[in-house]
C-alpha cells in the first residue's frame, strides 16, 4: 500500500512553505501534541482552505475511517448538500478542495447512492467512514429539523 502523504508535503505544494518552516513545525510536535497543519496555521503559514484541500489529497483510499469529533467538518463542505439529501444517504461533506469532496457515512454507500451523490455534488468525491453517533450528530447539527 503505498504511504500516505504527509500534510507539510501537501502545504508546501500549495503555500509557501519552506523546509526550515516543515522543520520548526515538526520541532514544535515535539513538545506539543497538536498536528502539522494546526500549527501551520497557527504561525499565519497557511489558511484553513488549505489545510481542507491537503486533508482531501490525503485521502487515498475509500473507506478510511476518520474521527470527526478529532478532524472537524468544514462547514463550506456541508452546506454543498441539501439537509434532505444528507439525511436520505446518513451522509455529510465534511471537506472540499478544487474538485473534489470528502463525503463522511456510517456505512459504506452502494454504487446507487455514490452514484446520485455524484450528480448532486458534481465534483469527484471520496468516500471515508464515521462512527454512526458522529454522523447522525453532525446531521443534527447543520441540519436540524
Amino acid at each position: 500500500m503505498e504511504a500516505r502523504p504527509r500534510m507539510g508535503e501537501l502545504l508546501s505544494q500549495m503555500v509557501e512553505l519552506s523546509g526550515h518552516d516543515v522543520e520548526e513545525i515538526l520541532h514544535e510536535q515535539g513538545t506539543n501534541p497538536r498536528r502539522f497543519g494546526e500549527i501551520a496555521l497557527s504561525w499565519g503559514l497557511c489558511q484553513p482552505e488549505h489545510i481542507w484541500s491537503a486533508w482531501c489529497l490525503q485521502v487515498r483510499e475509500d473507506m478510511e475511517t476518520v474521527d470527526l469529533d478529532r478532524d472537524g467538518i468544514d462547514a463550506q463542505a456541508v452546506a454543498l448538500l441539501s439537509g434532505d439529501a444528507a439525511r436520505v444517504f446518513r451522509a455529510i461533506p465534511i471537506r472540499t478542495g478544487e474538485s473534489e469532496i470528502v463525503v463522511a457515512s456510517a456505512e459504506p454507500l452502494g454504487q446507487c447512492s455514490r452514484t446520485e451523490l455524484q450528480k448532486l455534488l458534481n465534483k469527484q468525491l471520496k468516500f471515508v467512514l464515521a462512527p454512526a453517533r458522529q454522523i447522525d450528530a453532525a446531521l443534527e447539527a447543520y441540519h436540524a429539523g
